[in-house]
């Protein structure tokens, strides 16, 4: 035997051509599987736009401009994107397609694996790029590799790349650069189409790109916001054409969008300066208070000083990945829905921007949010936008994520986060269940207006000739637009003696739950007793023979349920403490976990203990009663025709 040395990587150029492409084929199967996300494909093209014209600027200098032109075209189901970047050499440009080649240089770029460009060219079945500059230029088709990889019958010829004479406008304007476009379809690929968005305009399709791709630039604290720009073309499904231009590649911190939001650095800095005054530090001016929501942006300092510095290896990670951060915290989730569905008008219920953690590496975000592993006040998670951005801490192949130290790190920065603004939550507003305006402040006279308008079409009445005599109407001309407008309405109830089970000792604006009632039952005790005419909210069966005073009891007024059941979920409020709810509506949250019982239902009349009740909410351990004002008047103005509603609504499903 004749002992001899060879390189494997080496040797294998030399073997049967067969065996050398099923090899190929199989580790770009590989590569594909490790995209799985929705804007992978939208992410790649994109980063490596980016990079491109960040390289170009390195070596130009100031005077350079760095541009991307990107179109969403529904019309053909494609995505384009063109940059004024290096471009490519003739070398580079017919070989970047293959598995592990990159021409980028590690840390000054997004990604450097080397697996992109071949995602982008095999996991499709049509894709143009072209170059210009560097004394080369070329357009070139590569058309059925997504077929190809796919084929385990090897009946699919490997695809070449082809020249065409085609290009996109925008990449015949400039003197250097790159160009690609990508025609989405077919049984593998993801998406397959772009109407699964339900984007059709320049505006909504900023959202998606600018929070979802690395369009959506994250910037490190102390790093110049010189941002690149963009322009943004979508033709929609006709053909019709819009476009946005000189836009800046930045991400949408919720901040930006949403109005009355404070930033809690803001808030301590004027701390420190009362107490260097001998002034009292929680004097915090009114400007502060009721806000939409508070933000912060952390230093890795400022992390470090989030935990125990006992954890060696937290505060290691943030040392090695010079990680940053930014948190905000919003009062209700329904602001993640007015800002999905009012400011981004995309699709009712897609949430492109909510509570979570979103991880990022060197300024662009990496993945799917990650639920922020709350052990207490888990409500909260859902409230949160965390961002946790790392430097050099390069995510597994493809766009899976990352290692799982660099995730429990992050994990770890959130709870902090979360913990921090916990203790700041008297900043915020208190969630009554209305929906948030969290796009623009209202003028008096604009405000007078819509309250007149809202009089007209969502106008109060009660029919019912038993009550408010002898004028027969309520005060109160509108439905219910706020919590306050729902107190006023439930005492103008108890005063007109419409509900007389209750009486009121307190309200209160500033303790942890809203006031304090006691059950009530004074003579005469007909007036208590149901009549389906004159009483319809009395009591079937009176439990007492004489007057009877129930001990002080705990009472929350909202707008709807849902905002009660997010407190309870976040632990501000426990449902153990509290007797009734006064609401509007009954909302949908109370589903979750409760099983609600109508009074309003007439078969379920002898479970009504005192005048005026009308639901039991009960979760198997706790129970406690609501007057649903909303239905309350409608049920006073027909009693037979609700039956059918609170049947269908509340009623057993045996069948």
């Amino acid at each position: 035997m004749i002992a001899k040395t060879w390189d494997p990587l080496l040797s294998s150029q030399g073997a049967d051509a067969e065996i050398v492409s099923a090899a190929q084929k199989r580790e770009i199967k590989n590569i594909l599987k490790s995209y799985v996300g929705m804007y992978d494909s939208f992410s790649e093209l994109i980063q490596n736009a980016m990079d491109a014209v960040d390289r170009r600027a390195n070596i130009e200098g100031s005077e350079y401009q760095r541009k991307l032109w990107l179109t969403v075209d529904l019309s053909e189901n494609s995505f384009s994107i063109t940059d004024n970047g290096v471009g490519f050499k003739e070398k580079e440009f017919e070989s970047f397609l293959a598995p592990n080649i990159s021409f980028k240089n590690g840390g000054s770029t997004r990604g450097n694996k080397g697996v992109g460009a071949t995602y982008i060219g095999y996991g499709f079945d049509y894709l143009r790029f072209g170059t210009k500059g560097n004394g080369h230029e070329f357009v070139g088709e590569l058309v059925g590799g997504r077929d190809w990889v796919e084929d385990y019958k090897g009946i699919v010829t490997r695809p070449v790349v082809t020249y065409t004479n085609i290009a996109d406008k925008s990449f015949e304007k400039i003197e250097r650069g790159s160009t690609f476009k990508l025609k989405f379809g077919g049984e593998h690929t993801r998406p397959k189409d772009l109407s699964w968005y339900t984007a059709s305009t320049p505006e909504q399709w900023l959202y998606l790109l600018l929070i979802k791709t690395p369009l959506g630039a994250i910037h490190y604290l102390n790093e110049d916001r010189n941002y690149i720009t963009f322009e943004l073309t979508v033709i929609d499904k006709s053909g019709n054409s819009k476009t946005v231009s000189d836009c800046d590649a930045a991400y949408i911190y919720p901040h930006k969008k949403i109005k009355a939001s404070v930033n809690l650095k803001d808030v301590t800095q004027l701390q420190a300066k009362l107490v260097s005054q001998g002034k009292d530090a929680s004097a915090i001016p009114t400007k502060y208070t009721k806000s939409n929501g508070i933000y912060e942006f952390f230093s890795s300092e400022d992390l470090k000083a989030l935990r125990l510095s006992s954890d060696k290896e937290y505060i290691d990670l943030i040392n090695s990945y010079k990680v940053e951060a930014y948190g905000y915290f919003t009062y209700s989730t329904k602001v993640w829905d007015q800002l999905n569905d009012g400011l981004a008008k995309l699709r009712k219920g897609y949430r492109v921007l909510k509570g979570g953690l979103q991880l990022a590496n060197n300024n662009m975000t990496q993945g799917e949010l990650i639920a922020i592993p709350l052990t207490s006040n888990i409500g909260y998670q859902n409230q949160c936008h965390i961002i946790v951005h790392f430097k050099d801490a390069d995510p597994d192949l493809g766009r899976k994520g990352f290692q799982p130290e660099l995730k429990e790190a992050g994990e770890k920065v959130a709870v902090a986060i979360v913990n921090r603004f916990k203790k700041w939550k008297k900043l915020l507003k208190s969630d009554s269940g209305v929906k948030p305006d969290i796009a623009k402040e209202i003028e008096l006279h604009a405000w007078i207006k819509e309250q007149e308008t809202h009089e007209e079409e969502h106008p109060l009445v009660l029919t019912n000739r038993n009550f408010f005599a002898p004028v027969n109407e309520i005060s109160i001309t509108s439905e219910p637009q706020s919590e306050q407008d729902v107190i006023v309405l439930f005492n103008q109830l108890i005063a007109g003696g419409v509900i007389r089970g209750i009486k009121l000792l307190a309200t209160s604006q500033v303790k942890q739950y809203d006031g304090v009632f006691k059950f009530m039952v004074k003579e005469p005790l007909t007036l208590h007793e149901f009549d389906k005419d004159s009483n319809p909210l009395g009591v079937e069966e009176l439990h007492f023979r004489t007057e009877h005073t129930s001990p002080p009891k705990i009472l929350e007024y909202k707008y709807n349920l849902d905002a009660l059941i997010s407190e309870f979920e976040t632990e501000y409020k426990s449902e153990k403490d509290i007797h009734l709810v006064i609401a509007w509506e009954m909302g949908t949250d109370w589903r979750k976990n409760y099983e609600a019982i109508s009074l309003l239902d007439l078969e379920n009349l002898h479970q009504r203990d005192f005048h005026g009740i009308t639901h039991i909410l009960d979760s198997g351990t706790t129970r406690f009663h609501a007057i649903i004002l909303k239905e309350l008047i409608q049920y006073l103005n027909d009693v037979k025709t609700v039956q059918v509603y609170h049947q269908q609504t509340y009623g057993d499903e045996l069948f």
